[in-house]
């Protein structure tokens, strides 16, 4: 992260100074008469297929589930939930014949949120536990929600989605009897109940294969499969080569093998970094920078330690992807915001601080004064790194030319007598650091920018101040003006100066 000096053209970079520490980061008035109206006009975007004029509501919702269905996770945080929310309360009340209906309109339409999510998968979601995280599903809870499942199978036995939905629900049954802690926290009837209830999974899941209907969801189930009974990597990969080539859009299959890839689940370090490039790349393009930034959006936690090294720019990339693509959800601009701040990407953050307005994500924030900090630091801090990023692009096009190598020689060997000044009476130390300077017409110094900061490099700084103030001449004159130069050196370049 870059602060600054009290002088405002001497650019430090420095996270300690600027901003929180990264551990706080870590925690209409229409009726509804009307609104219903107005939902149930627009209701061919979200749930139904077909002529909307001569069959308004193929699925025969209700007012609220057509409120529930339409919820938008573009302009309202949770909306993704109240979707979920909306689809468990269909199958309380055994609308069997309505999930299938809303189930067919939205895996056929391929139909997705803004920010990209599949609403088939987010449909499973509202089934695959009786309670939304963080609620704790009672064992009760947990007989309810099977039983209801196995009531759509028995009265509609062709239906490929309620097959999945119960497979899906088994397996994370499983995971209710094993726990979330580490293997050897789990008792012996713990993992007699999760091979159990994974193997009746699977079980569900071979029978919803010879369906005639196929769904994305079912390889993202025989994936969950494959990593609640340990597959080699070989399997693993084949399953998810098969899941990939199926729907090749259905990104979390990447995810979940991506996952599967991390030491704590048995693969070797880099593993996981090394699938995600591999498989944005064989994507490419806007699609395979929005993969990547999927992928990190699913494994990337505050509060896991033992998170993948993922690359930021790929990620900052793929958010850029992700809005032109599909838009944004609340959510998603919630997470990118907080971890754009970690990262010290002010830009990124600003943007999306902005976007989100009032509507903070307490899952992601500590409280509304903590996202109001960073909010500041991210406008303050933004211009001063969008100038820093214009003046670098401007010092890369002038290095690509002829005369612009020519004049770097000469330039550098008059800045590097500046540095053996300074570090005959400074310290050096080991770090890196990048310099900026802006020369006028006739090789005045205009502007100076240090990037990092120690005693030579602040000496460094004053020395071309001075000559700034003084109007001298240290530089032949550039190839054009304004003309920016970039230099960067490295701190055994001081200590070897110095020793000499």
């Amino acid at each position: 992260m870059r602060a600054l000096l009290p002088e405002a053209s001497f650019v430090i970079e420095k996270a300690s100074s600027l901003i929180p520490s990264v551990n706080t980061i870590l925690r209409t008035s229409l009726t509804a008469t009307v609104i219903a109206f107005l939902l149930l006009v627009t209701l061919t975007t979200y749930v139904i297929a077909g002529d909307q004029k001569s069959n308004p509501n193929r699925c025969d919702l209700t007012e609220d589930e057509v409120a529930g269905l339409s919820s938008d996770p573009g302009a309202k945080l949770r909306g993704i939930e109240n979707y979920a929310s909306t689809v468990r309360n269909m199958l309380a009340k055994r609308e069997f014949d309505k999930l299938d209906c809303v189930a067919d309109v939205i895996r056929s339409g391929k139909e997705r949120f803004p920010g990209g999510s599949w609403k088939i998968h987010v449909f499973y979601l509202g089934l695959a536990s009786p309670v939304q995280y963080p609620l704790h599903a009672t064992g009760e809870d947990w007989e309810i929600l099977i039983n209801q499942l196995r009531d759509w199978v028995s009265a509609r036995p062709q239906s490929v989605t309620a097959h999945v939905a119960l497979g899906s629900a088994y397996l994370q049954y499983a995971w209710q009897a094993r726990g979330s802690g580490y293997a050897n926290s789990v008792s012996d009837s713990g993992w007699k109940l999760f091979h159990e209830r994974t193997a009746e999974g699977k079980r569900i899941l071979d029978e919803a294969s010879t369906l005639p209907t196929k769904c994305p969801e079912w390889y993202f189930a025989m994936q969950t499969v494959a990593q609640n009974e340990s597959w080699s990597a070989d399997q693993a990969r084949a399953l998810f080569e098969r899941a990939f080539k199926f729907e090749p859009g259905y990104y979390y299959y990447s995810q979940i093998f991506a996952n599967y890839l991390l030491p704590k689940w048995g693969g070797d370090k880099g593993d996981t970094e090394r699938f995600a490039g591999e498989i944005a790349g064989r994507v490419g393009g806007d699609q395979g920078n929005f993969l990547y930034f999927r992928m990190a959006r699913y494994m990337l936690c505050e509060c896991d330690d033992d998170n993948p090294e993922l690359s930021w720019p790929r990620i900052a990339k793929g958010y850029e992807a992700m809005d032109k693509l599909y838009g944004t959800s609340m959510e998603d601009l919630n997470w990118i915001a907080s971890f754009a701040a970690q990262k010290g990407d002010a830009i990124v953050a600003n943007d999306a601080m902005a976007r989100i307005g009032d509507q903070w994500d307490p899952k992601r924030w500590k409280n509304k004064a903590e996202f109001d900090s960073w909010k500041k630091w991210a406008a303050g801090y933004a211009a001063v790194l969008a100038k820093r990023i214009e003046h670098e692009t401007m010092a890369a096009a002038n290095g690509q030319t002829p005369e612009g190598r020519r004049y770097k020689a000469s330039f550098e060997g008059t800045y590097k007598n500046i540095v053996r000044e300074c570090t005959k009476t400074e310290s050096s130390n080991s770090e890196k650091f990048e310099t900026l300077t802006c020369i006028g017409e006739h090789g005045t110094v205009e502007d100076i920018k240090i990037y990092w900061t120690s005693p030579a490099a602040a000496c460094v700084y004053q020395k071309l101040r001075d000559f700034q103030v003084s109007k001298v001449t240290p530089f032949s004159p550039p190839p054009k003006t304004p003309y920016w130069i970039r230099v960067d050196f490295d701190g055994s370049e001081f200590s070897a100066a110095a020793g000499r």
